[in-house]
Formats: structure tokens, sequence, C-alpha cells
């Protein structure tokens, strides 16, 4: 049976995950292609601007939050909880982690390079198209497994609610003597 423990992380690390998901499914969808319609040295300077302003307390709080959730959810299978539930909640940690090392890996550098540029600087602007598509493209590898995290730690709190009030439910041995002691 999952913990109530690792239940109570999990539905943090649902909302958390969550919280990023929808972040990083709005840049994808609406605000990259918003400045990539805007002039160059403008999408440059308001990128900017977002990268600078992202890093502050209630995005960091989900994006760390769901990856120390995650951790946490593998371990427990790695230790050896293997039930239908924290194999669904692990997925879903493994799924998450694999988006925040993306991140890490893979945007966090862009958004260096990015960082260093003179939006006004004509040698900016190739540089920029190239941000625009490949940022953009992991950024929504990272919103797809950020997405099916969601989906799977759900369906893993579902599911490790479910069997705790099945266990709650089937007599234990002990119930079962007691039963047989008051005849």
């Amino acid at each position: 049976m999952t913990s109530r423990i690792a239940l109570a992380a999990a539905a943090f690390g649902t909302v958390t995950a969550a919280v990023t998901a929808g972040v990083y499914l709005n840049f994808s969808a609406r605000v990259m292609p918003s400045l990539g319609r805007m002039a160059n040295s403008a999408g440059i300077a308001k990128m900017q601007d977002f990268n600078r302003t992202a890093v502050q307390a209630p995005f960091m709080i989900c994006f760390f939050g769901a990856a120390l959730v995650g951790g946490y959810l593998i371990f427990r299978v790695v230790r050896g909880d293997r039930s239908t539930a924290d194999v669904l909640l692990a997925a879903g940690g493994t799924a998450y982690l694999i988006g925040f090392l993306l991140t890490i890996a893979y945007n966090v550098p862009l958004n260096d390079k990015l960082a260093a540029l003179d939006p006004n600087a004509g040698s900016s602007v190739q540089v920029w198209r190239d941000y625009l598509t490949n940022w953009t493209n992991a950024n929504t590898v990272r919103a797809a497994l950020s997405t099916a995290a969601v989906g799977l730690l759900i369906a893993g709190v579902a599911s490790g609610l479910r069997s705790g009030r099945e266990a709650v439910a089937q007599p234990t041995q002990v119930d079962e003597v007691r039963s047989y002691v008051a005849r």
C-alpha cells in the first residue's frame, strides 16, 4: 500500500507540475509565436526580460518542488515499494525529471546565450531566429513531459487512494480472530 506521505507528496507534485506545464504550454502556444512576430530587437529584449523575471519564488517553488517530489517517488520504487500506485507515481516523477533535466541542459544555456545578445545588433538576428525555433521546440517537449507527469501522478494518487480504501475494507487476520472469539 502506498504511504500517506507518498500520496501527499504526489498531490503536491501534481499541482506544481501542472503549474509548470501550464507555463510551458503558454510559452509554446502563445508567447513565443507572439515574440516571433515582433521586430527582432523587440522580441529579443522582451525574451531577455522574461528570462530575468522567471527566476522568482512562485515559479521556482513549482519547478524545483515537482523535481524534488519526482526524485522522492522514484526513490520509493528503487527502494522496493512497487504497488501499482507507486510505479505510476515514479513514472510521473520520471517524466517530470526528464523535462527538468532538459531545462537545465538545453533551455538554460540557450537563455544564457540570448542574455549576452545586444538586441539592436545585426549579428543578433540569426541567433534570435534560431533561438525561437530551438527553444520553442525544446519547451514544447518540456510541456508534453510535464503534462504526462501530471496525468501519471493523478493516476498514481487515484490508484493509491483506491488500494488504501480496499485495504481498510478487507478484514485482517486479527479481525477474523476477534470475530471468532466473540462467537
